[in-house]
C-alpha cells in the first residue's frame, strides 16, 4: 500500500475519540436496542446447532446424522438470494405501521416462536418423524436468518459510521448473552426437567424448548421499542416515552442480572478450583432474587402490550424497489419459483450423482449437488423475467445493482474481499460444529458443557467482542482482523491436548476460555470490517452477501465433521481445522497491501439531509483505492 494511498485515506477518516468520549458512547439508547435485538439473534442459532445436537444424541440418533442437521442452518449462508427482497417489498400493514425494518422484524420474530414451538412438537426418538423435526428447523434457520438481515441492515442505518464499531461490539455481546440462554440455559433446564445421558426424556426437552420460544418475546418487546431510523416520526412524545420505559426495564432486568451474574461466575469457578461447595449468595437470598426476576419477566407481556398501542405515526421515507402492487406479487412470485426449481434441482440431482465414500470425497460431491442446484435456481429465475414475468428493470435493481455497485466500487479487488470474506471463520465455524459432540466423546457430562462451554466460554467471548470492538477503534481494520484470524484458528490446537487428556476439567476449561475469547474479537472486528464494505444504499443486500458468504463453505464442511472424526479421529480434526485457518493470513496481508478499507457513508446524513453535508461516491471511494 503506497504512503499517497495511506495518506489519502486517512484524510477521510474521522478523528479517533478520547477514551472518556467512547466510554459515553455506550450510553446512547441506541447501544441497548442493539444489545435486545443482538440477543434476539444469538438464541435461535444454538437451538439449530449444539442444543439440538445434544437433544439428537440422547434420543439415540447417530453422530453423523446429528451433525447433518446442521445444515439446516445453510438459510444463513443463502438469505443474500432473498434478502434484495426485504429491500424491495414492504410487508401489509406493518411496513406503514412499523416501518420497512421494524415490519420485517415482527415477521421473522413471530416465525422464529413458531418454528422453535414446532421443533418442540417432534419426539426425535421415533425416526420417522425426524423429517418434520428436520423441516421445523429449517423454518427455524430461514426466519433466523431473515433476522438477521433485517437487524444488520437496521444496525447500519441506526448510526453513523463513527458509532459502527460499538454497536457491532455490543451486537456481538447481546448474540453471545442470547447463546448462553440458548446454549447453558437449554442444558440446565433440559437437566431440570430429567433428560440425561442415562435416562432420555422427550417431555424435558420440549418443555425447554417452549421456554425458548417464550425467551423470543423480548425481541417483539424490543422491536416495538424502538423506533425507524430512515423514517419522520410524527408523534417523538410517544416514542420518546417508549424508549425511556424500555431503558428502565432493560436496566432493571441487566444490572441485577450481570452482578449475580458476576457473582456466580466467580462462586463456581472458586468452587471447581478448590473443590468446595462454598455460596457466596446465602441461600436464604434465592427465593426473593428468583422472584425479582420472575415478576420482571412476568411483566414483560404488559410492557409489549403497552409498546403495542403506544406506537406513533410515521412516514417512510426509505424508497422500495417495488413500485407497485403489482411488482410485489411478482417479485415474490419470481422468488417461489426459483425456490422450487433449486428445490426440484437438488433431489433431481441427488438421484443422479453417484453415492460416494469418505468425508472429503463426499463433501466435494455435495459442494457440487449444492451450486448445480443453485446454478439451475438461477437459471430459471432469469427465463421467468426473461418472459416478463417482472419487469427486467425492478429485477435488475433488486438482484443485480446492488452487486454492480460492489465491484463498481472495488473493481477487479472485489475477488480479493469477497475471498476473505467466504474463509476468514472456517477455522473456528467447522470446529464448532460437533463442539458439544467433542466434549460428550471427552467424558464430559451435560452440566459440565453448560458451565464450561456455555457460561463461562460464552463470557469470555462477550469480554473478546468488547476487545475486538477497541481493537477496531484503536487501530487499522486489517491488523485487527489479522489478530482475530491468528486467534481463531491457533487455539483449535488447545483442543488437540484435550484429547491426550480426556475429562480434565482444567485443561477444558483453559481450551474453551482461549477459544472463545479469540472468537469472540474475530467476530466483532469481522463486522465491524463487513460494516465498513456496505454501502448504504444497499444495506440489507449486500450485507447479507457478505455474511452469507462467511458461512456457506464452513457450514457445508462441517456437515462432515463427524464423518471425519470418524475416519481420522478428533486429533487429526483439530489440526486439520487450524490448517485452513493458516492461508488467511496471507488472504489478509495480501488485502490489506492492496485495497483500502474506507468508511461508510452517512446514513444518517444520505437520507435526511438536502445538500448540508456531502457524502462520498462511489467514484470517490474507488479514487481513494486505486
Amino acid at each position: 500500500m503506497s504512503t499517497t494511498n495511506q495518506a489519502d485515506s486517512s484524510a477521510t477518516l474521522p478523528a479517533k475519540k478520547s477514551w472518556s468520549e467512547a466510554i459515553k458512547a455506550y450510553l446512547d439508547a441506541r447501544v441497548m436496542i442493539m444489545l435486545f435485538l443482538g440477543f434476539s439473534a444469538g438464541i435461535p442459532i444454538l437451538l439449530i446447532f449444539s442444543s439440538l445436537s445434544l437433544w439428537l444424541r440422547e434420543a439415540g440418533i447417530d453422530r453423523s446424522v446429528v451433525t447433518m442437521f446442521s445444515w439446516a442452518a445453510l438459510g444463513y449462508s443463502f438469505k443474500f438470494i432473498w434478502a434484495p427482497l426485504i429491500d424491495a417489498l414492504p410487508v401489509p400493514f406493518l411496513t406503514k405501521w412499523l416501518g420497512r425494518r421494524r415490519g420485517w422484524m415482527v415477521v421473522s420474530q413471530l416465525l422464529i416462536i413458531l418454528a422453535i414451538f414446532f421443533m418442540a412438537s417432534v419426539n426425535p426418538i421415533n425416526e420417522h418423524v425426524l423429517v418434520y423435526m428436520a423441516a421445523a428447523a429449517v423454518l427455524l434457520g430461514f426466519s433466523s436468518a431473515t433476522q438477521d438481515i433485517v437487524i444488520d441492515a437496521y444496525r447500519i442505518e441506526l448510526a453513523p459510521p463513527a458509532m459502527q464499531s460499538i454497536l457491532s461490539s455490543v451486537y456481538v455481546s447481546g448474540y453471545r448473552i442470547g447463546m448462553i440462554v440458548a446454549g447453558a440455559g437449554a442444558l440446565y433446564l433440559a437437566d431440570y426437567f430429567g433428560s440425561n445421558e442415562t435416562f432420555y426424556s422427550y417431555e424435558a426437552w420440549r418443555n425447554t424448548y417452549y421456554i425458548m420460544a417464550a425467551v423470543m418475546t423480548l425481541g417483539l418487546l424490543t422491536t416495538f421499542a424502538s423506533y425507524e431510523p430512515t423514517a419522520e416520526t410524527l408523534q417523538k412524545k410517544k416514542q420518546q416515552l417508549n424508549l425511556k420505559v424500555f431503558l428502565t426495564y432493560s436496566g432493571l432486568l441487566l444490572v441485577p442480572g450481570l452482578l449475580f451474574g458476576i457473582i456466580y461466575l466467580i462462586n463456581m469457578l472458586y468452587n471447581k478450583l478448590s473443590d468446595t461447595s462454598q455460596m457466596l449468595v446465602p441461600l436464604e437470598a434465592m427465593p426473593g432474587i428468583k422472584l425479582y426476576f420472575m415478576v420482571l419477566i412476568g411483566c414483560a407481556p404488559l410492557l409489549l402490550l403497552f409498546f403495542i398501542i403506544n406506537q406513533s405515526k410515521i412516514i417512510n421515507k426509505a424508497p422500495l424497489v417495488a413500485e407497485s402492487r403489482n411488482d410485489y406479487v411478482r417479485l415474490v412470485l419470481l422468488f417461489v419459483g426459483a425456490v422450487v426449481t433449486f428445490i426440484a434441482a437438488y433431489i433431481l440431482l441427488g438421484s443422479i450423482l453417484p453415492e460416494v465414500e469418505g468425508a472429503f470425497v463426499s463433501f466435494i460431491n455435495e459442494s457440487l449437488h449444492l451450486l448445480a442446484s443453485l446454478a439451475v435456481a438461477m437459471g430459471a429465475g432469469y427465463g421467468l423475467v426473461h418472459i416478463g414475468l417482472v419487469r427486467k428493470e425492478v429485477a435488475m435493481a433488486t438482484w443485480i445493482e446492488p452487486v454492480l455497485d460492489f465491484f463498481r466500487r472495488y473493481g477487479k479487488k472485489a475477488l480479493l474481499l469477497l475471498a476473505l470474506i467466504g474463509l476468514y471463520r472456517i477455522s473456528d465455524i467447522v470446529a464448532g460444529v460437533i463442539s458439544n459432540v467433542f466434549y460428550q466423546d471427552m467424558g464430559f457430562s451435560k452440566t459440565d458443557i453448560a458451565n464450561a462451554v456455555k457460561l463461562v466460554g460464552v463470557i469470555m467471548s462477550i469480554f473478546g467482542g468488547f476487545l475486538g470492538g477497541v481493537f477496531a477503534q484503536r487501530f487499522r481494520i486489517m491488523q485487527a482482523m489479522m489478530v482475530g484470524a491468528l486467534l481463531a484458528c491457533a487455539t483449535n490446537l488447545l483442543f488437540v491436548l484435550l484429547t491426550y487428556h480426556p475429562g480434565s476439567l482444567p485443561v477444558m476449561y483453559m481450551a474453551v476460555i482461549f477459544d472463545n475469547l479469540a472468537a469472540g474479537l474475530a467476530s466483532a472486528v469481522f463486522i465491524a470490517f463487513l460494516s465498513a464494505l456496505t454501502s448504504i444504499r444497499f444495506t440489507a443486500v449486500q450485507y447479507a452477501i457478505f455474511s452469507s458468504l462467511m458461512t456457506l463453505l464452513p457450514k457445508v464442511l462441517g456437515g462432515y465433521s463427524g464423518s471425519i472424526v470418524d475416519n481420522m479421529g478428533y486429533p487429526f480434526f483439530f489440526v486439520f481445522t487450524f490448517a485452513i485457518g493458516l492461508p488467511i493470513l496471507l488472504l489478509i496481508y495480501i488485502v490489506d497491501k492492496k485495497i483500502v478499507i474506507g468508511e461508510n457513508d452517512d446514513p444518517v446524513t444520505e437520507l435526511t439531509a438536502e445538500g448540508s453535508h456531502a457524502t462520498s461516491s462511489p467514484s470517490d471511494s474507488q479514487s481513494n483505492k486505486d
